[in-house]
C-alpha cells in the first residue's frame, strides 16, 4: 500500500498508528490510489486509514464484521415479519433447488433463529397463526437442506420444529408437505413412512396439487414396503388430480410444485413398484420441464431414470444417464445426489 499512496512504509505506519496527524494530502493519496473519492467525508481518517491498509493487506473480509450485532428485537410481531420469514423460504427454497443442500444449508441458519425467536414476542392471535406457518416452512425446507446433506441429526431436529409449528399454523397444505418431508427422511422405514401420510391425500382442506404429491410420496414408501395394490390406487389418484385444472393458487412458499416436479415424483414411485416403462417417461417429462433454476433435481432424475434403464437391461443408456448427471454435478453440492450417482457408478463398473 505504501508504494501506491507513494508514502514511505515507516511514515504511512505511523500515520496508522496514531504517531502522526492524518492530512488531507494524505486521504487524497489513497483516494488516487484506489480510482475514489469522498473518503475523507464525514469519516474517521486514522481508522479509514487503518481499514484500508488492512484490505490492501488481504485481511479477510469478515473482520469487518467485528463487533456489529443486530438490532434488539421489541415490541408486537406484525405482518412485516410474517413476509420477511415467507421471503427468506422462497429464497431458501430456490437456492436448494438449484444449487443443492449443502450450499443453502450454509446459509440458513441466521435466518432461521431469528424466526424461531420471534414466536416468544407479543402479537395476535392471528398473527400467531400465520407466523408458525411461516417459520414451519423455513423449517422444513432447511429440513430437507440438512437432510440433502447428509446431516442426520440436525434433520430430525428440525423436522419436530417443522412438525410443531406447522400445527400451531393456518395453512394445511404446508402441514400436508411438512408430514411429507418428515416421511420422506424416513425412507429406511417405507411402513411407517407410509403411515405418517395416512389419510393426508382425501384432505379436502389440503390444495390438490399437494394431495397429489402426498399420494405418490405414500404410493412410493407402500412400493418400498411391497403394497404394491395399494400403491397402484394412489398413484391413479395422485394422476387424477395432476390432470385436473384449478383455480385457486397455490400457496407461495409451493411455487415449487409444479407438473415436472410431480412427474420426477411419480417416476419414483413407478419405479418402486416395478413399472419401468412409465417409471422412464415421468422421468423424461419431469427432465424435459426441469430448467436450470431446478439443478439438485435434474440431477436426481438423471440418476433415477439411470437406474430405471439398469433395470430394464438397458446398459448404455444407463451409462449415458450417469455421464449426464456426473456433468451436472458440477453446479450441485448434494450429498443425497452423489450417493445415488456412485451406486448407479458402482452398479454400472460391475457390469464393464
Amino acid at each position: 500500500m505504501a508504494l501506491r499512496v507513494c508514502i514511505d512504509a515507516p511514515h504511512l505506519s505511523r500515520l496508522e498508528t496514531g504517531k502522526r496527524p492524518v492530512l488531507p494530502s494524505h486521504i487524497k493519496a489513497y483516494e488516487r490510489a484506489l480510482g475514489v473519492e469522498g473518503l475523507a467525508d464525514d469519516m474517521d481518517r486514522r481508522a479509514l486509514l487503518r481499514a484500508l491498509a488492512a484490505t490492501a493487506a488481504g485481511e479477510p473480509l469478515t473482520r469487518l464484521l467485528d463487533g456489529l450485532v443486530a438490532p434488539a428485537e421489541a415490541g408486537q410481531v406484525g405482518r412485516i415479519e410474517v413476509e420477511a420469514i415467507r421471503e427468506a423460504a422462497r429464497h431458501h427454497s430456490a437456492m436448494d433447488l438449484q444449487y443443492g443442500g449443502k450450499v443453502a444449508a450454509n446459509v440458513a441458519g441466521e435466518s432461521l433463529r431469528w424466526a424461531v425467536s420471534l414466536l416468544d414476542r407479543p402479537m395476535t392471535s392471528e398473527t400467531r397463526k400465520a407466523l408458525s406457518s411461516a417459520v414451519a416452512s423455513l423449517t422444513d425446507r432447511v429440513a430437507w437442506s440438512f437432510h440433502d446433506s447428509g446431516l442426520k441429526y440436525q434433520t430430525r431436529r428440525l423436522s419436530e420444529l417443522a412438525i410443531r409449528t406447522s400445527s400451531e399454523g393456518n395453512d394445511p397444505t404446508l402441514t400436508a408437505h411438512v408430514r411429507l418431508n418428515v416421511a420422506a427422511f424416513m425412507e429406511t422405514m417405507p411402513r411407517d413412512a407410509a403411515a405418517m401420510l395416512t389419510g393426508i391425500p382425501q384432505q379436502s382442506g389440503v390444495h390438490p396439487l399437494e394431495r397429489a404429491n402426498v399420494a405418490a410420496g405414500r404410493a412410493l414408501h407402500l412400493g418400498n414396503a411391497g403394497e404394491v395394490r395399494e400403491a397402484k390406487n394412489l398413484l391413479g389418484m395422485a394422476e387424477d388430480l395432476i390432470g385436473k385444472d384449478y383455480p385457486d393458487g397455490l400457496p407461495s412458499w409451493a411455487g415449487f410444485l409444479s407438473e415436472p416436479h410431480l412427474c420426477a415424483i411419480l417416476g419414483d414411485s413407478y419405479k418402486a413398484i416395478g413399472e419401468y416403462e412409465k417409471a422412464a417417461s415421468y422421468c423424461q417429462q419431469a427432465l424435459r420441464g426441469f430448467g436450470p433454476e431446478r439443478g439438485r433435481g435434474r440431477v436426481t432424475v438423471m440418476v433415477r431414470l439411470g437406474l430405471v434403464r439398469l433395470a430394464q437391461g438397458r446398459v448404455e443408456d444407463a451409462r449415458e444417464q450417469a455421464e449426464a448427471a456426473r456433468r451436472a454435478m458440477a453446479t450441485v453440492n448434494s450429498v443425497q445426489a452423489r450417493e445415488r450417482l456412485d451406486k448407479l457408478t458402482s452398479r454400472l463398473d460391475a457390469l464393464a
